[in-house]
């Protein structure tokens, strides 16, 4: 049995992407071409890969084992290039970096911006995720550069971690909140109602160390999905939340947020870099990186 490794990268993409017509506009392939490069691979290994009986993309138990196999592939295939590319020195190829969706948004992607300006010819991708499922990704070899809210990273044999930057936490409200800029004891948060990210991300975890802080029980609420509608639902009164400083700087600049001044007073928390432990940084990973440091600096 002869594995075509072409059509295992076309495979893999197709699952990436969620469907043969997705993998062919992102590889400028048509769509039959697509699909014949994976009926190929299922004939070469005698089996059925994808379940095409339904609307969605599903794999087939055969499908899920190709597919680590081929994330494998792909890990050792960027790994090579970047041995080469540390020969010459230029950064090229792909950079792929992991991140939970508050760090995707108001720190990275920016920094994505600054690095195309000065690697143009360096292609680019952001995955974000929870950190458990950024972590993950590191652990199994998907990606080998990562932001991270330091107290979740945690130690790990697969990756190491080294502090960023400091990310202050606030407690925000709308401006016309009786309590805006004014000293707050626990005792007048116990009768607020606090806003809360949905269970699993970041910041939802740093607002139960907050009620925790106070001495407030932990909220039970479901919460919502991402800091926009947070911040949108904060700002049009109903009620109070505890963000990264990151998240609202420009609202409360432009005066649709206020400041609570609670006693005890939000710690900081740490935003870490991992990466990963067993393989060395490609030049274009190393350029990031050295980036990202300089931010933490400034």
């Amino acid at each position: 049995m002869k594995l075509n490794l072409h059509r295992l990268w076309v495979f893999e993409q197709v699952v990436e992407c969620g469907g043969f017509s997705a993998a062919a506009r992102k590889l400028y392939m048509s769509q039959p071409s697509v699909s014949q490069h994976v009926h190929k691979l299922e004939v070469s290994l005698r089996t059925t890969l994808i379940d095409r009986s339904g609307p969605r993309l599903r794999l087939t138990a055969q499908g899920a084992v190709l597919l680590q196999y081929a994330q494998r592939f792909s890990s050792l295939a960027q790994e090579t290039a970047a041995a080469i590319d540390q020969l010459s020195g230029a950064p090229s190829g792909r950079l792929v970096v992991g991140s939970t969706a508050t760090y995707s948004s108001y720190l990275l992607l920016p920094m994505f911006g600054r690095f195309a300006e000065l690697f143009p010819g360096v292609e680019r991708q952001l995955r974000t995720g929870n950190t458990t499922e950024i972590t993950r990704q590191l652990t199994d070899g998907e990606v080998r550069l990562a932001v991270l809210p330091g107290d979740r990273a945690g130690a790990s044999p697969h990756y190491r971690v080294e502090p960023l930057l400091e990310e202050q936490l606030l407690l925000v409200a709308h401006p016309g909140h009786p309590l805006a800029g004014h000293a707050v004891s626990p005792a007048d948060l116990a009768q607020q109602r606090f806003l809360f990210r949905e269970e699993g991300s970041a910041t939802r975890r740093a607002q139960d160390d907050a009620l925790a802080l106070w001495g407030l029980p932990p909220s039970r609420c479901p919460g919502v999905t991402g800091n926009e509608t947070l911040k949108q639902a904060a700002a049009a009164g109903l009620g109070i939340a505890v963000m990264p400083q990151r998240c609202v700087t420009q609202e409360l600049r432009d005066g649709h947020l206020a400041l609570l001044r609670p006693d005890p007073g939000l710690p900081a928390c740490t935003i870490v870099l991992a990466t990963a432990r067993e393989t060395s940084l490609s030049p274009a990973e190393q350029e990031f990186a050295s980036l990202l440091r300089t931010k933490g600096d400034a």
